[in-house]
């Protein structure tokens, strides 16, 4: 516990300054690296993967996961190409059938999970206008203004941590009855209800710092659907690491495991945010 908690206030510093003030290409860059290694922490999950799957599926998920700051005719290049590249690779000393179909499945899998997904958060955060009514301040001290990539990724941070950190504390103590034994046992309702509620919370934090132009009610609806999303992308890696037998997806962060086991929430909830600020006008 305490070494959690050492990790995540060492790192939320570095965090905010990257997403908030240092210059983008920086933060992007992160992102890029990030699914390369998240995508390295999923397929390394079976012990049936070879040194070359787990380069291809790192190379090509850091590729895809780019090409929002590409052409468009790269960008389908790129996304038609990686899938064709890392299955060929498949016929490079194949060991038997079986066990190929299982590395595709997984290497596929890195794609269209990982790569995919940071791909919708690098597009999120190249959003470069300003809001309306941006910038907030705190006794006295004026914060932002941030544009909308900034605010927007800051914001799905806050409300997918805030729920983390909610459904912990909340299932450690008020926890009873179970959410899904097979999937993660630890997990109970009162924990998932808790990191709801933390997740709405954090959306009207996200929005008097960041998004000042959502209504009350959207922001709590808005909070509620990431918040849920992001639970099941939790759920969903825990399956992954359930059927593999797998404790943590890595050893990157003190305890919390692997970087995978710190964003699953975070990529999922990530389409849900920008689907609303573009079907709402704002991305």
């Amino acid at each position: 516990m305490l070494v959690r908690v050492i990790t995540g206030l060492t790192l939320a510093p570095l965090v905010i300054w990257l997403v908030l003030y240092a210059p983008k290409p920086a933060m992007l860059a992160v992102l890029v690296i990030a699914a390369a290694r998240a995508a390295d922490e999923l397929v390394r999950m079976s012990p049936e993967i070879r040194k070359l799957d787990r380069l291809m599926a790192a190379a090509l998920a850091s590729a895809i996961a780019a090409t929002p700051l590409l052409d468009p005719a790269w960008r389908w290049t790129i996304a038609g190409l990686a899938p064709v590249l890392l299955l060929a690779t498949l016929l490079w000393r194949p060991r038997d059938v079986v066990s190929a179909s299982r590395r595709a499945s997984l290497g596929v899998l890195a794609l269209g999970y990982v790569a995919v997904l940071v791909a919708v958060l690098i597009g999120l955060f190249t959003h470069d206008h300003l809001p309306a009514g941006a910038g907030a301040s705190v006794a006295g001290l004026v914060l932002g203004p941030y544009d909308l990539g900034r605010g927007a990724l800051m914001s799905l941070l806050v409300m997918v941590f805030f729920g983390d950190t909610g459904a912990y504390f909340a299932g450690r103590s008020m926890g009873r009855h179970k959410l899904n034994v097979l999937i993660s046992p630890k997990k109970t309702v009162e924990g998932a209800i808790g990191g709801l509620l933390a997740s709405v919370g954090g959306a009207f934090l996200a929005r008097w710092l960041f998004l000042p132009d959502l209504g009350l009610a959207e922001t709590a609806v808005l909070g509620a659907l990431c918040g849920a999303v992001g639970q099941v992308g939790d759920l969903v890696e825990s399956l992954f690491k359930r059927a593999t037998n797998t404790k943590d997806s890595g050893h990157l962060l003190p305890g919390h495991g692997g970087l995978l086991d710190r964003v699953d929430g975070v990529i999922f909830a990530g389409p849900v945010l920008m689907a609303w600020l573009s079907l709402t006008g704002r991305g």
